[in-house]
């Protein structure tokens, strides 16, 4: 889909809003202060669904000749999960798989202390949407591909070097966007970069929204910043087997000695008491040969005096 689709059908759909309400406002007399805030309402709404859309395109424009270096982009695609949401833009390239979410802010913006601001406001809502969004993206990988994902709020209109908000959202410039995405870390082989390109291209541009695997936790903001643990999709489960640890032993590593104190363990009682238990047992046993054994002897020497 192209960039900026969804934002601007959005704005289409006020400006056929803005016409009737202009037709209701002229058609009677007695409802036109009601409409009139109405249609300054939706006006608010038509501008900044336009300003989303051109910025969404002045982004895309920045990630498709990346393609040269490898990345592959992906432009107004589903949010997994929720139907009425869409992404922005998904670039999966060699530094990994990154959830953009393009802003056409105007006024000053500044990202101090890990918060991100525009003309005084806090916007940590939308730090944590974008957050949200790369978790939902997230989901829809294979484990070893999943720490590989960042979510990054693109600012179309603002210059800005790449800089961490506190919940590990990357903010950056729409014109620092390209160098920054062309000399990440190099996370994910060419022939990854293709696979996972073809996979979310068929699961997040196709006709229905994807659902999130079972028991997917949505914790990417807490799992996947710069240095972090890899997010935690499930745990202990694999994509196959929800819910059951992957770091089992496998059995042809279990050891003998392993086994004996697995059933110590059963019989309730410590390893150490049961090998006291055998010490004392292989006592016994020796006590009571010993005895036979005179026994024995002592009726041989008798047996030819009785005899006589």
């Amino acid at each position: 889909m192209d960039a900026g689709y969804g934002a601007e059908e959005q704005a289409t759909r006020r400006s056929r809003k803005l016409e009737r309400l202009r037709r209701e406002r002229d058609a009677d007399a007695s409802t036109r202060s009601a409409v009139e805030a109405e249609l300054e309402r939706i006006q608010r709404q038509q501008r900044a669904w336009s300003a989303g859309a051109e910025g969404e395109r002045q982004v895309a424009a920045m990630l498709d000749p990346l393609a040269q270096f490898g990345w592959v982009a992906l432009h107004d695609v589903h949010w997994p999960g929720r139907p009425q949401a869409n992404l922005d833009h998904v670039a999966i390239g060699p530094g990994g798989v990154i959830v953009i979410d393009a802003k056409n802010w105007s006024g000053g913006v500044e990202l101090r202390g890990g918060v991100l601001r525009q003309n005084g406001y806090s916007r940590e809502r939308e730090v944590d949407g974008v957050a949200q969004a790369a978790a939902a993206v997230t989901a829809l990988l294979a484990p070893q591909h999943r720490a590989s994902v960042r979510a990054v709020i693109c600012l179309a209109a603002q210059d800005q070097p790449p800089e961490v908000a506190g919940s590990g959202v990357t903010v950056v410039g729409r014109l620092q966007l390209p160098a920054w995405l062309a000399t990440m870390p190099c996370r994910l082989s060419p022939y990854d970069v293709a696979d996972i390109g073809r996979h979310l291209h068929t699961l997040l541009a196709g006709p229905a929204t994807p659902t999130l695997p079972p028991r997917a936790a949505l914790e990417w903001s807490l799992g996947n910043r710069p240095g972090g643990p890899p997010p935690q999709v499930a745990v202990g489960a694999s994509p196959t087997q929800p819910g059951r640890s992957q770091s089992r032993p496998r059995s042809g590593a279990r050891s003998g000695p392993r086994s004996g104190a697995r059933s110590s363990a059963r019989a309730g009682r410590p390893a150490n008491r049961r090998r006291s238990s055998q010490s004392s047992g292989a006592g016994a046993a020796l006590v009571r040969f010993g005895l036979v054994l005179l026994a024995l002897v002592i009726f041989l020497n008798v047996l030819p005096q009785l005899t006589r």
